[in-house]
């Protein structure tokens, strides 16, 4: 198992019940899972824009998640 934390940001933290936003919020992932994985298991569509930062930079939806990982997850701005 892949433990990651998860630091969400903008309107991402009221979606997830018990989220902490100071803590952030620990998930245990399988062995081999990738960006896409994790915004599943979140219930973050995929068709939905959100930024995923892994390791100081963004990470691509089949990126392989890395264990002890922090991610942070931006739900993306749009507008003039």
């Amino acid at each position: 198992m892949l433990n990651v934390t998860i630091k969400l940001y903008g309107s991402l933290p009221w979606r997830v019940p018990g989220y902490d936003p100071e803590k952030g919020l620990t998930l245990e992932l399988a062995r081999g899972a990738c960006i896409n994985d994790l915004t599943t298991c979140l219930g973050i569509a995929a068709e939905e824009d959100v930024v995923v930062a892994m390791a100081g930079r963004v990470a691509r939806p089949d990126d392989p998640v890395e264990d002890g990982a922090t991610l942070r997850i931006f739900p993306v701005a749009h507008g003039g």
